[in-house]
């Protein structure tokens, strides 16, 4: 690895020069080059003793790729599942790494933008947002260890002290959290109320416009319930599949015993509704959590992740439904 002085100017800015055309496939390439320089780099720590200025090299290359893969997602004119796989491609390397031991002490956690978060989060592409959840759950995590572990002293005395993560900064990342588990689980879409939540960024005057149309439309929906786990559109085929094999199953045992079928999507009002009209007998909670488990066994794992990660009763309940 390079001795960090003064890195990109030395280095990166004149490899961009020869490579970047303004086009989007170029920013890509770029991407993925520091994507592969960033695994190489990973590997080298790992096989020897990091040295002082690793950290440093890790978080200036991760702030200047924030912007790329910004820009990407900005820029680009049509939005793809290529593109997404190569800015997730950074981000699932950079969320590992901070994801071992041996290196957690030595490199500061740099988050992705926040624009960059619910560009991602509000994609049609079921894949981008089960990759996106899972990230965000690694990046959790590694907030909490080092959170809830003191910094050693550096064994160079030239090197700054490194502080803990300020306030403010972690509590930003926590508004992601809040808000994707508003979308999700709490039908609560674009709740700046909540402790941290961020609203999505949707600006503020735009919101009750956005209600109001909703309203308009007379199908007794809300704006706030249109991204949970039944209603959202890269999530309800597979919520509604998941009823549906209940319903099959329940049917098989019960010899056709079910009188009525949900007509979906599920609410909790309907699952009410349908327990006394004859139908499936299933509680709200066991629903979502069933949801869950199903987008698990679809390959879709990474949804549950950060809802078992940021709401730690649901880990409890997945534990007690498997012992049942």
């Amino acid at each position: 690895m390079l001795i960090l002085l003064d890195l990109y100017s030395s280095t990166f800015r004149p490899l961009e020069w020869d490579i970047l055309d303004n086009t989007p496939k170029s920013q890509i390439d770029i991407l993925t080059f520091y994507t592969s320089l960033l695994r190489n780099w990973t590997v080298t720590l790992l096989s020897s003793p990091p040295p002082s200025f690793a950290g440093a090299a890790i978080g200036s290359l991760t702030t200047h790729v924030n912007t790329l893969a910004l820009t990407i997602l900005q820029t680009s004119s049509v939005e793809t599942i290529s593109t997404h796989d190569s800015v997730l491609a950074f981000y699932e390397t950079t969320a590992s790494l901070l994801s071992l031991p041996p290196l957690q002490p030595h490199i500061r956690i740099t988050t992705p933008p926040s624009a960059l978060i619910y560009t991602l989060y509000f994609t049609p592409s079921l894949s981008t947002l089960s990759r996106l959840c899972a990230i965000l759950a690694l990046y959790k995590r590694a907030f909490e260890t080092a959170m809830s572990k003191p910094v050693p002293p550096s064994a160079d005395p030239s090197q700054p002290v490194v502080e803990a993560y300020p306030k403010d900064y972690v509590n930003h990342f926590n508004g992601f959290l809040m808000d994707i588990c508003n979308c999700l689980w709490r039908s609560r879409a674009f709740n700046t109320s909540d402790t941290n939540a961020l609203g999505c960024l949707l600006p503020p005057p735009l919101l009750p416009k956005l209600t109001s149309y909703i309203s308009s439309l007379d199908t007794g929906l809300s704006l706030q319930s249109l991204f949970s786990l039944s209603y959202s559109p890269v999530l309800c085929n597979l919520s509604i599949s998941y009823l549906r094999e209940l319903e099959d199953k329940a049917e098989e045992e019960a010899e056709g015993t079910i009188r009525i079928r949900h007509a979906g999507p599920v609410t909790q009002k309907s699952l009410v509704a349908l327990g006394k009209e004859g139908g499936l007998q299933l509680g709200w909670p066991a629903y979502r959590l069933g949801v869950l488990t199903y987008l698990e066994g679809k390959g879709v794992k990474g949804v549950g992740e950060l809802m078992y990660n940021t709401m730690k009763h649901l880990m409890t309940a997945r534990e007690n439904a498997t012992k049942a």
